[in-house]
Formats: C-alpha cells, structure tokens, sequence
C-alpha cells in the first residue's frame, strides 16, 4: 500500500493532530479496559439470580454452562445442573 504524503505543511499538521488524537483515544480504551477487569461483574449474578432459572435459560438456549458460570461456580451450585427444561 503506498502512503501519499502531504505537500504542504498545514496538511501534515492537522493529519499530525488527527493521528495523535486516535492514539490518545486508543490509549484511553486499553486503561478503561485494564481497570474493568478488577470490577466483579459477575457478582450481582451469583447473589442475586437463582442459578437454577440461568441453568434452565442455558438449556433452553443451547448456550453451553461454561460460557456463564465457570468451574468453581457450577461446583458451588452442583444441584442446580440437573434443573429440568421446564423449571
């Protein structure tokens, strides 16, 4: 891919200002995603929803148990695995 550059100076600035821009909101982005992975998000999940009813939706669905709660979850609640479809 060949890059045409500018010719005059004005262009280039504001190209410049342009890019610095998309650098500074790319960088904004990866420290907004690096401070969401302390929040517990699964949190309100787990005290708040019967994980039989997220059991029978994940059945219903065919959404694998695995991609909503993860190993150490589905050993709390291993009762609520054999929920029946119509729960």
């Amino acid at each position: 891919m060949k890059r045409k550059f500018p010719r005059d100076y004005d262009k280039s600035k504001n190209e410049q200002e342009k890019l610095e821009k998309k650098i500074e909101k790319e960088k904004k982005k990866i420290v907004q995603r690096e401070e969401n992975k302390s929040v517990a998000l699964g949190t309100s999940k787990l005290n708040y929803n019967d994980p039989r009813i997220t059991v029978t939706w994940c059945k219903n669905n065919e959404v694998p148990i695995e991609r909503v709660f993860s190993k150490t979850v589905r050993a709390k609640f291993p009762w609520a695995m054999y929920t029946e479809l119509d729960w």
